[in-house]
């Protein structure tokens, strides 16, 4: 029987470990995240959140939010820079596999559907975007991950979008981003704006029915990412697409859906919610750090 392997996913409102063992999730924990109020003691709240599993482990594989690069990670949002992988080899040290967390997610539902049969025959291509705290993305082109040695690479959420009165600046630095209409931190700090009181991202929905304004906001932010798909399929020829995180698996999809049924026909893609929900980018950093292992094996869902 092999050691287990810790597999976590750090997000930017959730962190959330798994310990699997041989395909078995073990034990499961979750933590609030600490990229927005706490970046520099990342690395030590990941170690305190593992205590007890480490003995039991022989990889750590880490699915981050932000610029993956070979010795650090870029966090747009802070515009900050942290040498985690150096961090995490002092603590852990274990060996150390770390992926882009939407990347990591589009891995998992790629081996999910390759599993299905859906690519038989087909371009193993596919295009994942993460709509939650910020808009994410991954992309899978003829079986591969797509990656870059920066780590600015699928990050579909910096892409521009045609929008409608005025432009929206976007922290990157560049107007009318996608993740500065549709994400879920976007859809809360506009409808703040415009009603003159904090809102949350659960009350932009709650309200829509009863407030033009609010369903003005959830149309802009479908509008955005429908856009965002089709350029995707432009650039990669894609069947599939699949749209996940809080926001983007909520009534926002069904909007989605139907405004990507009305585009031409050579824009049209088969969208699809995640299989794994919660846990996409952990089993897909877990499956990708044992790819040279287990080419051919995907171990079963919990």
């Amino acid at each position: 029987m092999n050691k287990a392997t810790i597999a976590i996913d750090v997000g930017g409102t959730k962190i959330s470990a798994l310990l699997i063992q041989d395909g078995t999730v073990l034990e499961r924990r979750k933590i609030d995240s600490v990229v927005h109020t706490n970046l520099d003691g990342l690395a030590e709240h990941l170690y305190q959140l593992c205590s007890g599993w480490i003995e039991q482990a022989e990889h750590l594989a880490i699915a981050c939010t932000g610029q993956v690069r070979s010795d650090s990670i870029g966090f747009l949002s802070a515009k900050k820079q942290l040498p985690l992988q150096q961090q995490l080899n002092s603590l852990f040290k274990l060996p150390l596999t770390i992926i882009n967390d939407a990347a990591a997610a589009a891995y998992a539902q790629f081996k999910l559907l390759q599993h299905a049969g859906l690519f038989c025959g087909k371009t193993e291509t596919l295009v994942y975007i993460t709509v939650s705290t910020g808009v994410g993305g991954g992309i899978m082109q003829n079986g591969q991950l797509v990656m870059s040695d920066d780590g600015f690479c699928a990050h579909l959420g910096h892409v521009t979008v045609p929008h409608q009165g005025r432009p929206v600046r976007c922290h990157c630095g560049r107007d009318n981003c996608v993740e500065a209409i549709a994400s879920g931190t976007a859809l809360a700090k506009r409808a703040s704006a415009l009603l003159g009181r904090s809102v949350s991202t659960a009350e932009v929905f709650a309200l829509s029915d009863a407030v033009p304004a609010m369903a003005e906001l959830i149309d802009d932010a479908a509008s955005a990412l429908t856009s965002l798909i089709a350029n995707a399929k432009a650039w990669t020829g894609c069947q599939y697409v699949v749209m996940g995180g809080s926001v983007g698996v909520s009534a926002l999809f069904y909007l989605v859906q139907q405004k990507l049924a009305q585009l031409p026909e050579i824009y049209q893609v088969t969208l699809l919610k995640p299989d794994n929900g919660a846990d996409s980018d952990a089993w897909g950093v877990y499956w990708y750090s044992q790819r040279a292992l287990n080419t051919n094996q995907l171990p079963s869902i919990q």
